[in-house]
């Protein structure tokens, strides 16, 4: 069974974009080889770091959306360790079911509103 999975992780901000790209294959070939695949990925660019980790203040955060077996989880993570260019990562599950009964009722809401807008004003 296949789940939805998000990926951000956060790479050294003195990297190329070439480098960054290299990376982004590595991780993209790791999900492919286990059988998922990556739907998305988007560059966030360079932002501050909370706090600082591995010397570094700021840092490139690319979020990578992935649709795959969770087996695939923990050699993608691995796979994150061992970059001395990524000094940080989170992956998380997505509950999509329960994303797309928020959009429905996001819609609803404005449906609902779009129309009261629209009613004629009796004075």
């Amino acid at each position: 069974m296949f789940s939805d999975y998000e990926c951000l992780y956060i790479i050294r901000p003195a990297l190329t974009e070439e480098d960054v790209a290299g990376i982004n294959e590595k991780v993209k070939a790791v999900v492919e080889r286990n059988g998922g695949s990556v739907t998305k990925v988007e560059n966030w660019g360079k932002k501050k770091l909370a706090y600082e980790v591995k010397k570094e203040k700021k840092g490139l955060y690319v979020l990578t959306h992935i649709k795959g077996p969770g087996s695939l989880i923990s050699d993608l993570e691995n796979s994150l360790k061992i970059q001395e260019n990524v000094i940080k990562f989170l992956t998380v599950k997505l509950n999509m079911k329960a994303e797309a009964a928020k959009a429905e009722r996001a819609g609803k809401l404005v449906e609902s509103r779009r129309e009261k807008a629209l009613e004629p004003v009796i004075e």
